[in-house]
C-alpha cells in the first residue's frame, strides 16, 4: 500500500469509505424511495404509471449498458477524477428531476442525464474501496459500506414517504441531490489513486455492450405490450405489419442482444491476442465465485425490485395507500434486509456461504408468498408484516456473504472491470428487467382478469383471439387514460359488468400482484439451484481468500 493511502497511524485512512458512503447515500434515497413516490408522479405529472415504469427501465438501459465502460475509466484516468464527475452529473440530474414542470423533462433528466452519473460513480466507489484497502480492513470497508446501504434503504423510504405527503414529491427528493453537494465538497480532499495509462478504451467493445445490453433491456419493455413468446398484437414498421409466424417480436430481439453481446466477447478475445487489453477479460468470468455470487446478486435485486414494484403499484394503485402508507408497509422488510446484512456477515466464517445463501432463499419463497396470501384490498399496512419480516431476514442472509463470495477473488488490478461487469448484471437484471418483468406480468393479468370476469358476468364465451383483442384494447384504454375518462368508460359498460366493476377491478387486482410475486418465486428458485453450485468452504480470513478461490476454481 503507498503512503497516498496512509494516515499518520501507518493505517488506511477511512475517509474514502465516508466519501463513498455518502455518494451511496444520494443514489438510495433515490433508487429507494421511487416505489413510495409512483402516485404523487403519475398524479402532479400527469401521466400513467405504466410510463412511469418506462422512464426507470430508460434509467437502467442508459447505466447498465455503460457500467463496464465506466469501470475502466477510472482504471485510466483516475479514479476520483471518474467518481468526481459522476457526483457532479448525478446531482445536476436530480435537481432537474426535482424542478421538471413536466413528464418529457422528467423522462430526458431520469431517464438519461442521472444515469450517466450513476454508472460512473458505483463501479469507481467499488475499486476506489479495493485500491485504498487491503486485508482485513478492506473486508471491514465492505461490512461498513454494505450496512450503510442497507440503512439508507431501509430509512430512506419512510422520510421520504413523510415528506411526499406533508411537502410534496419534489421536496422529499431534494434529500438526494443535497446529499451529492455534501459528497463532492469532500471528494475533493481524497488524494487522486494511480492511473494505468496503457488502458484503451476500445470503441468498437463500447458500441458492441452498449448496443447489446441496450437491445435486452429494450426488448423487455417491449415484451408487456407485444407478448413474451407468442405475438399479443401485430409488429408494424413503416404503416406495414410484419408476420412473425405467429411469435412474438421479442424472442427476435432478445437473441439480436445475445449475438451482439457474444460479438462484445470475441472482440476482447481478439484485442488480448493482440497484447492489448479488452474492455472486460471474459476470463474474469471463468472465476467460479465471481461469476456464480454475481448472477445470484444480480437475481437477488431483481427479485427484491420486482416484488417492490410490484406491491407498491397494487398499495398506491389499488388499495389507494399515500406515500407515507406505503413506507410503513415495506419498512419491515427494509429494516430486516439492513440487520440481518449488517449482523451476520461473520457467519460465513462457520457456516459455508452457501448453505447460508440457500437459507435464505428459502426464507425469501416464504416471504413472497405470505406477501400473495396476506394482500388484499381492505389491508392494513400491518397485515404484510410476517411477510416483509421473512422476505428481509432472508434478503438480509444472502446479501450478508454475497459481496464477499463476489468480489473478494478478484485481484485489485482487475477490480474496475470486475465491479463493472457485476454492477452491469445488477442493473440489467436486477433493476430494469425486474420493473419490466414484475410490470407486464402485472399488468398483463389484470388485464386479462377483468376480461374473464367481464365473460362470466355477461354470459359471452370469448375464443382466445376474442379474449386477446379485448386485452389489448384495455391496455391502449388505460394507458393514458384520465380520471374523468375513465368514469365514462366505466359508465358505458353493459350492464352486469357496470354493476360489478368495483368488485371486478378488486379481484383484478389481487390476481395481477399474485401472478407477478409467482414470476419473482420462480427467480428466487434459480437462486437457490445456483447457490447450490457453490462448494461448501467456509469462508477464512481476508488474507487466505485466494487460497479459498483455489479450492473453488479446483
Amino acid at each position: 500500500m503507498n503512503d497516498t493511502r496512509l494516515n499518520d497511524t501507518g493505517q488506511a485512512s477511512w475517509r474514502p469509505l465516508i466519501v463513498i458512503a455518502l455518494s451511496m447515500v444520494m443514489m438510495y434515497i433515490t433508487s429507494f424511495s421511487v416505489n413510495v413516490l409512483i402516485s404523487p408522479i403519475v398524479t402532479d405529472l400527469k401521466t400513467s404509471v405504466a410510463n412511469l415504469q418506462f422512464v426507470i427501465v430508460a434509467a437502467s438501459l442508459i447505466a447498465g449498458s455503460l457500467m463496464v465502460t465506466a469501470g475502466r475509466l477510472g482504471d485510466k484516468f483516475g479514479k476520483k477524477k471518474i467518481f468526481l464527475l459522476g457526483v457532479i452529473i448525478y446531482t445536476v440530474g436530480l435537481i432537474i428531476v426535482v424542478l421538471s414542470p413536466n413528464i418529457a423533462i422528467f423522462t430526458v433528466a431520469w431517464g438519461i442525464i442521472w444515469p450517466m452519473g450513476m454508472v460512473l460513480v458505483i463501479p469507481t466507489s467499488i475499486a476506489m474501496i479495493m485500491y485504498y484497502y487491503e486485508g482485513s480492513q478492506r473486508a471491514a470497508a465492505f461490512g461498513i459500506y454494505g450496512a450503510v446501504l442497507s440503512a439508507v434503504s431501509a430509512i430512506a423510504p419512510v422520510i421520504v414517504g413523510f415528506l411526499a405527503n406533508e411537502f410534496g414529491w419534489r421536496i422529499a427528493l431534494s434529500l438526494s441531490p443535497i446529499a451529492g453537494g455534501i459528497t463532492l465538497l469532500l471528494a475533493f480532499t481524497l488524494a487522486e489513486t494511480d492511473k494505468d495509462s496503457t488502458v484503451k478504451i476500445d470503441l468498437p467493445s463500447v458500441i458492441l455492450s452498449v448496443l447489446g445490453f441496450g437491445t435486452f433491456l429494450i426488448t423487455s419493455t417491449l415484451a408487456g405490450q407485444y407478448g413474451w413468446f407468442f405475438q399479443k398484437r401485430a409488429l408494424v414498421l413503416g404503416g406495414e405489419e410484419i408476420g412473425l409466424f405467429g411469435l412474438s417480436v421479442v424472442p427476435f430481439l432478445y437473441l439480436l442482444s445475445m449475438v451482439l453481446l457474444i460479438a462484445f466477447f470475441v472482440r476482447g478475445r481478439q484485442l488480448l491476442e493482440r497484447g492489448e487489453t479488452p474492455l472486460l477479460d471474459g476470463a474474469l468470468l471463468r472465476n467460479i465465485p465471481f461469476t456464480l455470487g454475481m448472477t445470484v446478486q444480480a437475481l437477488l435485486y431483481m427479485v427484491i425490485a420486482g416484488v417492490l414494484f410490484a406491491v407498491s403499484v397494487f398499495l398506491q394503485a389499488g388499495v389507494r395507500f399515500d406515500s407515507l402508507q406505503t413506507a410503513l408497509t415495506i419498512l419491515p422488510f427494509s429494516v430486516l434486509v439492513a440487520a440481518f446484512s449488517f449482523l451476520t456477515p461473520g457467519l460465513g466464517k462457520k457456516i459455508a456461504p452457501k448453505w447460508i445463501i440457500s437459507t435464505g432463499c428459502l426464507i425469501m419463497a416464504v416471504g413472497i408468498w405470505m406477501t400473495g396470501h396476506d394482500a388484499s384490498m381492505q389491508m392494513s399496512p400491518m397485515d404484510l408484516l410476517p411477510a416483509m419480516v421473512l422476505l428481509g431476514a432472508g434478503g438480509g442472509l444472502i446479501m450478508a456473504q454475497i459481496a464477499t463470495v463476489t468480489m473478494s477473488t478478484v485481484p485489485p488490478e482487475h477490480g474496475g472491470a470486475a465491479s463493472g461487469v457485476s454492477e452491469t448484471a445488477k442493473e440489467i437484471i436486477g433493476q430494469g428487467f425486474a420493473i419490466a418483468l414484475a410490470g407486464s406480468v402485472l399488468f398483463g393479468a389484470v388485464y386479462a382478469s377483468m376480461v374473464d370476469d367481464y365473460s362470466r358476468l355477461e354470459g359471452i364465451p370469448l375464443s382466445d383471439a376474442e379474449h386477446q383483442q379485448i386485452v389489448v384494447e384495455l391496455e391502449d384504454i388505460f394507458q393514458e387514460i384520465s380520471e374523468k375518462e375513465e368514469q365514462a368508460f366505466v359508465a358505458s359498460l353493459p350492464p352486469k359488468t357496470w354493476a360489478g366493476f368495483p368488485q371486478l377491478v378488486n379481484d383484478a387486482a389481487e390476481r395481477g400482484l399474485d401472478a407477478a410475486l409467482m414470476v419473482m418465486n420462480a427467480a428466487v428458485a434459480i437462486m437457490l439451484l445456483l447457490s447450490l453450485l457453490l462448494p461448501a468452504t467456509k469462508l477464512r480470513d481476508p488474507e487466505l481468500l485466494d487460497e479459498w478461490a483455489a479450492e473453488i476454481d479446483s
